[in-house]
């Protein structure tokens, strides 16, 4: 196939509009479900509502192993949610790296799906969702054998989409993160790969956040968010009633005490105002009431995120970010005096990590990662915000002849998607996804 045909882009590109266009292939709905029943892994398919956009989409699952490399060792059940548009088309391949629930929604739609008109498969990441294994054995939770999932659902599925479809791998976040190990430990298994956002952190508490949160924006944007701040901190004993009293209406419960998860929340807040695109018009003056300084902290940062009852379902992702993955640390310096913490160093596993449970983190695949994309990143179009803290710790692409192409988008934060790039960056990614979809 021509892929030329879904970016043919007119003058009106200049107004904003993008024309693409490609050929619909009729395809029988009963064979395609009747197929997916005679897949040996396949335990289960039921049909779901699609969105419009598709023909058909399925809530399956693919029993999967905990270890690829010794079967043996027992088997679990992964979820799959497949949405067909056309048996010719390319194959967008989400490597979700975490609970895939969204995309059983009728609404959803990955934006390359639309872009490329192409079948649409998600992989929900294991551990997570309705892909926890029983006994949840920790050390079957790795980058790698995440990679080994991926790696056999798409050999499964190549059984549909064969060599004639152009497959694209991508995710979002700790997904991009996942996009990018599928990379280095299976560079063969698709023609292009779109990691948006994605971290590659080498510690528990990387240090790059930190220095990033310094420099970020404009200084009188920083020096008024570290004033708000400072203005809770100041305020606590008007505050930290009010605040006690909202976790209570909302019956959250913390391992440490209310005192400290203000000040959690407060050290947060810098990290979540940008990741998240936060106006600097939007923090409250020190003169604005106490009471709407509280919903503005809260707003941009929950205490839900340090409570028992919002950990709980992101146990797996803590876990491995203190096994391998990394996370961020807090910088105290400027605040210390007005904390009840002595420090944050740490904070990880006092808050996050299940109590009895410790883990030595181990660098070595982030590593691995990095210095197998810098050697071949064919095809790698990586997306980053210019705001985003996680940026901080994006891939370091050092090898301009790699193939890859890093692209930061200026003002963007964590939310940066193709639909809203500016114009120019946007057309950049058409004409690279055209050019790289047109090569054998």
């Amino acid at each position: 196939m021509n892929y030329t045909k879904l970016f043919r882009i007119n003058i009106a590109l200049v107004l904003g509009v993008l024309c693409l266009q490609i050929h619909v292939f009729a395809q029988n709905a009963d064979g395609l479900i009747n197929q997916l029943k005679e897949f040996p892994e396949v335990v289960s398919v039921q049909k779901i509502e699609n969105n419009p956009f598709f023909k058909e989409s399925y809530e399956i699952y693919i029993e999967q192993f905990l270890n690829h490399k010794n079967p043996s060792e027992g088997k679990f059940r992964q979820r799959v949610i497949l949405s067909d548009y056309n048996r010719y088309s390319p194959v967008v391949f989400v490597a979700e790296g975490y609970d895939a629930e969204y995309a059983m929604k009728p609404s959803y739609i990955n934006e390359l799906s639309k872009i490329l008109e192409a079948n649409q498969l998600v992989v929900e990441h294991r551990f997570f969702g309705k892909s926890v294994p029983e006994g949840k054995n920790w050390g079957y939770l790795t980058m790698q054998s995440a990679s080994d999932d991926l790696h056999r659902i798409q050999r499964i599925f190549k059984r549909l989409y064969n060599n004639q479809n152009k497959w694209i791998v991508t995710g979002i976040s700790k997904g991009g993160t996942n996009t990018l190990a599928y990379k280095a430990f299976y560079p063969d298994d698709a023609d292009i790969w779109v990691p948006y956002v994605g971290p590659v952190n080498f510690a528990v508490e990387d240090g790059r956040h930190e220095k990033f949160l310094k420099a970020v924006g404009s200084q009188t944007c920083r020096e008024k968010l570290l004033q708000f701040q400072r203005s809770i901190l100041t305020q606590r004993e008007a505050i930290q009633p009010l605040f006690d009293s909202l976790v209570k209406a909302r019956n959250y419960s913390f391992r440490i005490p209310p005192e400290q998860v203000l000040d959690y929340c407060v050290l947060e807040y810098s990290f979540a105002f940008w990741q998240w695109g936060t106006n600097c018009a939007a923090i409250p003056a020190d003169s604005t009431p106490i009471r709407v300084q509280l919903n503005h902290l809260v707003e941009v940062c929950s205490p839900d995120y340090f409570s028992n009852e919002g950990t709980a379902p992101m146990q797996s992702f803590f876990i491995q970010a203190a096994k391998e993955m990394g996370y961020y640390g807090y910088d105290v310096k400027a605040l210390k005096p007005l904390l009840k913490i002595k420090d944050a160093e740490g904070y990880l596993s006092e808050i996050f990590i299940p109590e009895g449970l410790a883990f030595k983190f181990d660098k070595k695949t982030s590593k691995f990662i990095e210095k197998t994309v810098n050697a071949n990143g064919k095809h790698v179009l990586m997306i980053y915000g210019e705001t985003d803290p996680w940026s901080a710790s994006g891939f370091n692409l050092k090898n301009p002849k790699s193939g890859a192409v890093k692209m930061v988008i200026p003002k963007a934060s964590h939310r940066v998607r193709i639909e809203n790039m500016p114009l120019a960056e946007k057309a950049q990614v058409y004409m690279l996804l055209e050019t790289w979809l047109n090569e054998d």
